[in-house]
């Protein structure tokens, strides 16, 4: 599997988080750390952006869950997915992932939807 990495971009007050590769217990990681680092700026709205990491297993699906948890129910904040595999989504929707953000076609598409 190849290297996980990631990129994070603020626009119209949204915080994007692009992932690109497997996405493990070690990219979950990274991702929370990514996180970790944007809440105290005060954002509302997260994008996560899965289009590069097509391969997610359990350890990094449960990092996300916490990511969303701590995004949705502690700060009440927007999150939104995109990207998405039909596999994944499939994942997403049986551990509750999609009642807590939605999911969009493109990084475009989600960004118009929460501008607003």
């Amino acid at each position: 599997m190849t290297n996980f990495s990631l990129k994070t971009e603020k626009k119209d007050g949204i915080f994007i988080i692009r992932s690109n590769g497997y996405l493990d217990e070690k990219g979950g990681a990274i991702l929370f750390e990514a996180l970790q680092k944007a809440l105290p700026e005060g954002y509302q709205k997260y994008i996560l952006d899965l289009t590069e990491s097509p391969v997610i297993n359990s350890q990094g699906i449960a990092q996300i869950i916490e990511i969303s948890e701590i995004i949705v129910d502690e700060k009440s904040g927007e999150l939104a997915f995109v990207g998405l595999s039909e596999l994944t989504s499939g994942v997403f929707k049986m551990v509750g992932l999609l009642q807590m953000g939605e999911a969009y076609p493109s990084e475009a598409d989600a960004i118009a939807i929460m501008s607003n």
